[in-house]
């Protein structure tokens, strides 16, 4: 009963039963209220904060962006009691602990996401970070096209990981047969280099970087020979860029918790924003979060290191022409095939 039907039936019982009139139409009150489409839904309740959330990240410069978000900004406080950063030293490591969901965020290059995910693992990408960090560096005069590297004694790190796979990519574009020798990881290739074993080898930042300011202080000149995201340029038509690392988040805490996930890219956007205008106190945090890197390693690095926060959704195309160059060279490396849809985080 509205106002002016209670007042118009008030005037013609008088003003006792009016009373009870009164008592009557109070008695509804904290009750479900009718909007003229039904009962109001009651509002969602947010899930309660997790216990711990648990993030990791490679020794990269890639990591400095989770190390900011988890450790110097607050956003995530309302998600989670203990945010729990931290880092490893290998990639095995990092498959290892997103397959056993000992973490529940972590940074990994692009095809590891594809790869696990491919797998069976539960795990959305959030984002791409670092859109290309490979170089092949040299100590020699003479070395500066693909077919300058026919020859010589090539060393390339991580055999049908990301930095061999875009490389073996180009030269093939180039039309160039090479036959490198592999080695483990890309410290052990630089130290190659810097003792003269190598005449080029193929490294990633920040350990390109490491090499050119280590050879330095040895009397050698280390520098670029080729800049595989240039001759990715020219060789694909393509911009000079591709999708090489990314933030992995377990997919049961995306689908669950898409406030957090949110919360978590807007953070990472931030923190990118900070590093480019705070370079060296980026290397600060850097070297007490990344163990085996010094600050004047990281801040030099850090200017040829292409940070861009682009949602998984927004980098979706490029993501899928470069996995399916990563497929046509190595099917496995992606888990056989490209991702479906899933895959992709719809965060903003």
């Amino acid at each position: 009963m509205n106002r002016r039907d209670f007042m118009r039936l008030a005037a013609l019982v008088g003003g006792s039963a009016a009373l009870g009139l009164a008592g009557l139409a109070g008695c509804g009150q904290g009750k479900e209220t009718e909007s003229p489409s039904g009962p109001t839904a009651p509002a969602p309740v947010a899930p309660a904060p997790l216990e711990r959330l648990v993030i990791r990240g490679p020794q990269s410069p890639a990591t400095i962006l989770l190390a900011h978000t988890a450790t110097v900004q607050k956003d995530l406080a309302s998600h989670a009691t203990i945010i729990d950063f931290g880092t490893v030293k290998t990639a095995d490591q990092l498959r290892a602990a997103i397959a056993a969901k000992e973490l529940q965020v972590a940074a990994a290059p692009t095809n590891v996401a594809a790869n696990l995910y491919r797998k069976g693992v539960q795990i959305q990408l959030l984002n791409v970070t670092v859109w290309g960090t490979l170089y092949v560096m040299t100590t020699r005069d003479d070395i500066n096209t693909w077919t300058d590297l026919v020859g010589k004694n090539l060393l390339v790190p991580l055999k049908g990981d990301i930095p061999d796979l875009v490389f073996q990519y180009l030269a093939r574009q180039a039309k160039v047969d090479l036959t490198p020798t592999y080695l483990g990881t890309p410290t052990e290739a630089m130290q190659m280099l810097l003792a003269g074993k190598a005449d080029a080898v193929v490294l990633t930042e920040p350990v390109a970087t490491a090499a050119q300011i280590q050879g330095k202080a040895k009397g050698l000149t280390v520098r670029v020979a080729i800049d595989l995201q240039k001759e990715w340029g020219r060789l694909t038509g393509r911009p000079a860029r591709f999708p090489q690392v990314g933030t992995i988040i377990l997919g049961d805490l995306a689908k669950t918790r898409p406030e957090l996930a949110q919360t978590l890219h807007n953070a990472m956007k931030n923190a990118a924003q900070w590093m480019k205008a705070n370079p060296k106190e980026a290397a600060a945090l850097g070297e007490t979060t990344l163990t085996d890197l010094k600050a004047p390693v990281i801040e030099a690095s850090l200017t040829r290191t292409p940070i861009d926060v682009l949602s998984a959704a927004e980098a979706k195309e490029e993501l899928a022409f470069f996995f399916a160059r990563l497929k046509d060279m190595s099917p496995e490396m992606i888990g056989g095939d490209l991702p479906d849809a899933d895959f992709y985080s719809d965060v903003k």
